[in-house]
């Protein structure tokens, strides 16, 4: 079965990897480019930075492929991406990925809208009194 996609088919879509010789490969960024991809590289030297994906691949893995037998590949493909479009269905509250976003983004400007309480530490001189501050420097 071949697949044919359109040259500038992901405009847009950034593709987040790591420095491996496969990801750094000549031929590996001509064809990303040629989709219209964007290269995101994680930080060096910060493996938790790949965590989310390896958690996600895990999560594959027990629920689809571990414990089952199929018969062909295509079965393998057809029951993986059944399981990541309900996966995103769910982790998304049934909302869209642009709904899901803007709530994400909605909560996180809230909660640091909040005021902070503020807690005194033991051994911590300064004093904040009507909005000025003392401290016995």
């Amino acid at each position: 079965m071949t697949v044919c996609i359109s040259a500038n088919a992901s405009r847009g879509l950034a593709l987040r990897h790591h420095h491996g010789r496969n990801f750094m490969a000549q031929h590996f960024h001509k064809q990303i480019k040629l989709r219209g991809i964007t290269p995101s590289y994680v930080f060096v030297a910060v493996p938790a930075t790949n965590g989310v994906i390896e958690r996600f691949f895990r999560t594959v893995k027990e629920q689809v492929v571990h414990g089952r037998i199929y018969q062909t590949i295509a079965e393998v493909r057809d029951t993986v991406c059944r399981f990541v479009a309900q996966w995103l269905i769910e982790k998304n509250a049934y909302r869209s990925l642009y709904d899901a976003r803007a709530a994400c983004n909605q909560a996180a400007f809230s909660q640091a809208a909040q005021p902070q309480p503020c807690v005194q530490k033991a051994g911590c001189d300064i004093v904040a009194q009507a909005g000025s501050f003392t401290s016995d420097f």
